[in-house]
């Protein structure tokens, strides 16, 4: 029998306790824990580049290899392009008339192989755009043989557009050639005494560039006027002038493949 001061229903019973709640300052805690952030340590690592950042000879190499084959095909597809159009630019689309060339006056001061010739010249464009004469040089010889100089001088250079004229005074200095020079006196001499005058030509070499409307040429013209002659006054003075003045030279004309200029 139960004794009087047990409860009743305590015995033969077993009791399951519920766990105890927390306090609320072990709450705080762990909120507080919670709160706390991460602290994580990241070691720093070199960047890597891109391969051809590699200041490596193997690397250096390679781009300067392929830097020089762009170069190369840049420059063949530029000369495939533009030499078709250099070359059309250098085609006249018409054969143009040569510039005239006329011989106005000379004057002879002197008839021996030292004389001083003035000589006036005029030079025309008929028909071309412009005309750059980048050369021009002038030479005289006895009757029709170019080998025997008398005398030569050269021009400054200037343009001429179409249907502009320049006129040159050129004064001309003797070309010495002692191996000549005795022959060509004896010989002069003999046409002053005769009948007082002297047959000379002259030759002229000229370089210049030819403009068109849509082309650009290079031309070389060798303008030439024979059968020329210088009267002298008479038999005692060795002065002159052109007896058959204002004549008009021919004019040959070889075109040129147009330069880089």
């Amino acid at each position: 029998m139960a004794s009087a001061g047990e409860p009743q229903n305590e015995r033969d019973h077993a009791y399951r306790f519920s766990p105890l709640p927390q306090s609320e300052t072990q709450h705080d805690d762990d909120d507080d824990e919670e709160d706390e952030g991460l602290s994580i340590t990241v070691e720093p690592k070199a960047p890597v580049l891109p391969k051809y950042y590699r200041l490596d000879e193997e690397t250096l190499y390679e781009r300067t290899c392929e830097m020089i084959q762009d170069i190369f095909c840049i420059t063949v597809f530029i000369v495939l392009i533009f030499l078709p159009i250099y070359r059309s630019l250098g085609t006249p689309t018409q054969d143009p008339v040569p510039p005239v060339f006329t011989i106005n006056s000379m004057y002879l001061s002197n008839g021996s192989l030292g004389a001083t010739w003035h000589a006036k010249f005029t030079i025309i464009n008929t028909n071309v755009s412009s005309i750059y004469f980048r050369t021009i040089d002038f030479t005289l010889f006895y009757k029709t043989n170019p080998e025997d100089v008398l005398s030569s001088a050269s021009s400054y250079p200037f343009y001429l557009d179409k249907g502009e004229y320049v006129k040159l005074r050129v004064n001309f200095e003797r070309t010495t050639d002692s191996n000549n020079d005795q022959s060509l006196v004896e010989e002069i001499e003999k046409d002053r005494v005769k009948d007082g005058s002297l047959n000379f030509g002259m030759q002229i070499k000229v370089e210049a560039i030819y403009y068109g409307e849509i082309w650009v040429s290079d031309v070389e013209m060798s303008p030439r006027c024979e059968d020329l002659k210088i009267q002298f006054r008479n038999e005692k003075d060795y002065s002159g002038r052109l007896a058959n003045p204002n004549r008009n030279c021919t004019v040959p004309m070889q075109w040129k493949q147009m330069s880089f200029f």
